[in-house]
């Protein structure tokens, strides 16, 4: 089964499934190298709201983007016809995940992504002229309040996830994220546009570490909590990635019953978890986890962004399992 992390952020939370032999994939990320173009992915609705992903509802919501894992590629890319408009403020922790743009489409949308452990605010934009977003109400508590944002008119919608949605320089805007209404709106009010610098990386970009880690550790650490054991089998870093590899033992059992002769993808654990080294900033999943039947339990493989060589401690905590929410801490000496 795959499942997409990526891309439908923004208007709507969709479930997307292809069944692989080796197991289930859930991106978080993108494919590895700055710029790849791919199809818009959809954004199973765990109830962590850890999952939001971007994009446009409307025919124009088919067409093939190009994502983006490096925010001043995307500057670069879309310069000289295109400049970006870019939070200046964001909570502590966050950085760029993912970006993507669709050329071809008739609105030119285009959306980046920034990551905080399990959270995410993501950011969509378009020309005026082509159009403005339409409310997301499918997460709404209550009804949307009507607020200012730069001196313009906005409206706020508050519920399971806070979206922000107004227009300023000739640009409609949608802002989604998990944070309170305060943090968003003062996010939204620092949105301005912010031209492509050859020589200077934009705000809250990923910088990955000068000298990576290239090894291994067999780990075998285990943490049992609220009647479910984890245990977190190795870490291998290079550096493009490291790769935490953990058993659950939560059986993956069959989305549904298979025809006569036939066989089920089995359902994801749906893990929520942040990982760091060293007590700093949590590292942002940059490609996927994936899951895969392992006799009594689940494995579960996830992909972070490479760490620096002379780390000493990998963090790694889960918070939920499916509807099991609970605490599971493991502090590895490297």
């Amino acid at each position: 089964m795959t499942r997409n992390l990526l891309t439908t952020f923004i208007l709507i939370l969709l479930t997307a499934a292809c069944l692989l032999s080796a197991g289930c994939t859930v991106p978080a990320g993108h494919t590895s190298g700055d710029t790849a173009p791919a199809n818009v992915p959809n954004t199973p609705d765990n109830g962590t709201g850890a999952e939001i992903s971007p994009t446009p509802t409307g025919p124009n919501f088919r067409i093939t983007p190009l994502f983006f894992t490096s925010l001043h590629t995307m500057q670069r890319t879309l310069d000289p016809e295109i400049c970006l408009s870019l939070p200046g403020y964001l909570p502590e922790g966050y950085l760029f995940s993912d970006g993507a743009w669709a050329p071809t489409s008739d609105t030119g949308w285009r959306i980046v992504g920034y990551q905080r452990g399990n959270e995410r605010i993501v950011l969509n934009q378009q020309p005026l002229d082509k159009g403005t977003f339409p409310i997301g109400s499918a997460w709404a508590s209550r009804a949307p309040a009507e607020i200012t944002i730069g001196g313009e008119p906005a409206t706020l919608v508050e519920g399971k996830m806070t979206e922000i949605i107004w227009s300023r320089d000739d640009l409609a805007f949608r802002l989604v994220g998990t944070l309170s209404a305060e943090e968003m709106i003062r996010i939204a009010e620092s949105i301005h546009p912010a031209p492509y610098d050859p020589d200077t990386p934009p705000p809250y970009e990923f910088l990955p570490p000068a000298n990576p880690m290239e090894k291994r550790f067999e780990i075998g650490q285990t943490v049992s909590a609220d009647n479910r054991t984890v245990t977190f089998v190795s870490l291998e870093c290079n550096q493009r990635k490291c790769e935490a590899v953990f058993f659950v033992d939560l059986v993956a059992s069959p989305t549904f019953d298979p025809p006569p002769g036939g066989t089920s993808p089995t359902g994801s654990p749906d893990p929520v978890a942040g990982f760091r080294v060293d007590n700093g900033l949590f590292l942002r999943t940059t490609e996927s986890y994936s899951y895969r039947d392992e006799g009594d339990g689940t494995l579960i493989f996830w992909k972070t962004d490479p760490i620096p060589a002379d780390a000493g401690v990998f963090h790694a905590t889960f918070t939920q399992f499916r509807e099991q929410k609970g605490l599971w801490e493991f502090n590895v000496s490297l």
